[in-house]
């Protein structure tokens, strides 16, 4: 797991003075954020880094989350959660191994890590059909070292549920729409189904890497083939993690600012940047060789705008390819899932008279949650 805090080395002053005039910029900016949005100003100054004194109020703006938010819901949720989320076992095991080093997590029930718990036993009552999973952990923590725990929420809501994004079936049981992603061509499919049968969307998002990494880069494509070096076996871990663990903790929130803005697309195509970036290294190396660098990458120097700049160009092949990630899950509408939530709510409300009662008699909430306020 990342251990880098935020913050960095100390910078020159020349560079301190242009990331306070670039967080100026942004600053005007977020305040007058309907006449900047969708801009070409504004898709550029993305691609050359938000600062991160701004970060968390550009992310709310983009994730949409004052519209998509309803008051209660998440206070409700919860509270539910913690009487009765099946998950709060696995979720109260996640929040301790998530981000340990790092300074907002180190502390055993700590402000932070309360927040984390929240989010996610919150999470597991409010869209009950994906409930909580072991991927969610580290990206919600990273989503609470730049918003409130609320808004964190109603990020993962929206990065889960929204179809921009599209992360769903990414999680779900069976993992579909990340089978979806890793293996486009007959070939692959054949090596890949036996291992990972019953998840589609994994698949896909390895099939449709395998497949471009085929058609755009087929001298790395056949050296890898020729070392078993299967595309699914380094991808899904980017895929799941949106590339947490796998690449520098500072570039990948160059990766997520793109995806935020740009959508699922920029998962894809950051899998063949990486590949693109690092073919010479690659070409000189043997089985062992590859896999040992593509599990040290995140140890690597990257030029964050060039990555980027990279990451642009191969988006727009992928366009101008019309080679579509499959879209292999159909997502509950966000109204909806605020619907049935309230609806659970109310229930909960209805019934927690019985409920109390029962704590007293002896059937109490999982343990797990005692220790969290």
């Amino acid at each position: 797991m990342h251990n880098t805090p935020l913050s960095g080395v100390e910078l020159p002053e020349k560079l301190v003075q242009l990331e306070r005039e670039r967080a100026i910029k942004w600053a005007t900016m977020v305040s007058q954020w309907d006449r900047y949005n969708y801009s070409s100003t504004l898709h550029r100054r993305v691609n050359k880094g938000i600062p991160n004194s701004v970060r968390g109020s550009v992310w709310r703006h983009v994730l949409d989350i004052e519209n998509l938010r309803q008051d209660g819901i998440y206070e409700a949720m919860k509270e539910l959660g913690r009487r009765t989320s099946p998950d709060l076992r696995q979720i109260d095991l996640d929040v301790l191994r998530t981000f340990r080093n790092h300074i907002m997590y180190r502390e055993r029930y700590g402000i932070k890590q309360q927040a984390l718990f929240h989010v996610l036993v919150g999470y597991s009552m409010y869209n009950p059909s994906l409930g909580y999973c072991q991927g969610m952990s580290s990206i919600a923590a990273v989503l609470l070292m730049y918003l409130n725990e609320e808004d964190a929420f109603w990020a993962l809501v929206a990065l889960i549920g929204n179809k921009k994004y599209a992360m769903h079936g990414l999680l779900i049981p069976g993992l579909p729409k990340l089978l979806a992603y890793c293996d486009y061509h007959a070939d692959m499919r054949k090596r890949l189904l036996p291992k990972l049968d019953g998840l589609p969307k994994l698949l896909a998002y390895c099939d449709y890497h395998a497949d471009m990494r085929k058609r755009l880069l087929p001298k790395l494509d056949r050296h890898l083939n020729k070392y078993h070096v299967n595309a699914s076996e380094y991808s899904a871990a980017w895929f799941v993690k949106l590339y947490l663990d796998a690449l520098p903790f500072q570039l990948v929130l160059r990766i997520w600012d793109a995806l935020f803005f740009q959508g699922e697309s920029v998962l894809a195509a950051m899998s063949l940047v990486v590949l693109k970036m690092n073919t010479r290294q690659f070409l000189r190396e043997r089985e062992d060789g590859i896999r040992i660098s593509l599990q040290e990458l995140s140890r690597q120097s990257f030029n964050e705008d060039e990555v980027i700049a990279e990451l642009q160009s191969v988006t727009a092949d992928l366009s101008k390819s019309r080679q579509a990630i499959p879209q292999v899950v159909e997502l509950v509408e966000l109204s909806e899932l605020n619907r049935q939530a309230l609806e659970r709510a109310a229930l909960n409300s209805a019934s927690s008279g019985t409920h109390d009662s029962l704590v007293v008699t002896g059937a109490s909430p999982d343990s797990s949650a005692e220790s969290w306020v």
